[in-house]
């Protein structure tokens, strides 16, 4: 919701917080509500935190194989449909002629800043190019073998963020918001680093001083590359979010509303910021007159993002069961006899 409304509705935010008329307590909570959207910034952090201390439970049990199998078809096939949707509709409305394989194939691999590709689905695709880069990271450390004695994480997790403090800002300013692998990457280590605090898998202060480290290093470097983000404390507040639900979590309702709405995170995400605008043009010319139109754009948008987790995310996740599945069937096939004879006599 954070991202959302900060990419489409945060100018009518702005308009509300502005308008005298309106009384001046929903005013109040509207200016609380702001830094929470100011583009979506707070949401994007608090999607990576929760993502690193998720990656870094999963891996506790999963092995490096399995592990980006799962992330594999988690990720690409729905975000591929999004990319090659946005471009039949960008071909329809506009006449752009579809790109060439050299654009379009780094695209859906989500390595386009290597090749200065054009961005996709209006930008938004560049945090997923951080999460898989994640990914990839993290199975490294586990086929390393240091998921066994994780209190050295820490120092691994804190030497890389060093890493990509000092080198060159990642991508470079000629590409598009440069710097934004180095500013954000390290939001990710700090929610692994929570996961290892929580199960007392590495030192808690060692943990702790190196979010500190990180999260300070962000303040600097934001404040460096994008001095205009650096007027706002979305990090601190997305932080805050993050350090809540961590800590509260266990005590707030579950139901099918929270689960159906968290469900849908991902496709809106990469639908919202491009599909908006067709969906506003259709309901321009053909919706209710006396409904606002943000509302009935928001409400197709929901629609369409739960048809495609039903019929695209959730179909990919299980081909990507049903192909770990194979993989493990043809490993225990692979089993020297000598070790089943002496698994089945134990």
């Amino acid at each position: 919701m954070s991202v959302l409304i900060g990419h489409k509705l945060e100018a009518p935010l702005q308009a509300f917080i502005a308008d005298g008329t309106r009384h001046v307590t929903l005013r109040f909570f509207a200016e609380m509500l702001y830094p929470l959207c100011v583009g979506g910034a707070a949401g994007v952090v608090v999607f990576f935190l929760t993502s690193g201390y998720i990656i870094t439970h999963v891996l506790q049990m999963e092995a490096p194989l399995e592990f980006m199998i799962k992330r594999f078809f988690r990720i690409y096939p729905l975000y591929m449909v999004a990319v090659i949707l946005e471009w039949c509709m960008w071909h329809h409305l506009n006449g752009a002629p579809f790109p060439s394989l050299s654009v379009l194939v780094p695209q859906l691999l989500l390595i386009g800043d290597f090749f200065q590709t054009p961005h996709t689905l209006s930008g938004v695709e560049w945090t997923l190019r951080i999460e898989v880069m994640f990914y990839v990271f993290m199975a490294i450390l586990k086929a390393l073998g240091l998921f066994k004695n994780q209190k050295w994480m820490p120092w691994v997790l804190t030497g890389s963020a060093c890493v990509l403090y000092l080198l060159p800002q990642i991508p470079a300013k000629e590409v598009w918001v440069h710097g934004y692998f180095t500013l954000y990457a390290p939001f990710l280590f700090m929610g692994g680093l929570v996961y290892l605090i929580q199960t007392g898998s590495a030192n808690k202060y060692a943990c702790v001083m190196s979010i500190g480290f990180m999260f300070v290093v962000f303040l600097v470097l934001i404040s460096r590359f994008h001095p205009a983000w650096s007027q706002n404390h979305y990090a601190l507040l997305a932080l805050i979010i993050f350090l809540a639900g961590w800590a509260f979590g266990a005590k707030l309702p579950d139901g099918k509303v929270l689960r159906t709405t968290s469900d849908l995170t991902y496709s809106v995400y990469l639908f919202h910021n491009w599909l908006w605008t067709y969906l506003a043009i259709l309901v321009e010319s053909h919706g209710l007159k006396s409904i606002s139109v943000n509302l009935q754009v928001f409400i197709l948008l929901i629609v369409f993002c739960f048809m495609m987790h039903k019929l695209v995310e959730l179909q990919a996740i299980k081909i990507g069961r049903k192909v770990l599945g194979v993989y493990k069937r043809r490993a225990q096939l692979k089993t020297p006899d000598n070790v089943l004879v002496v698994s089945q006599s134990a």
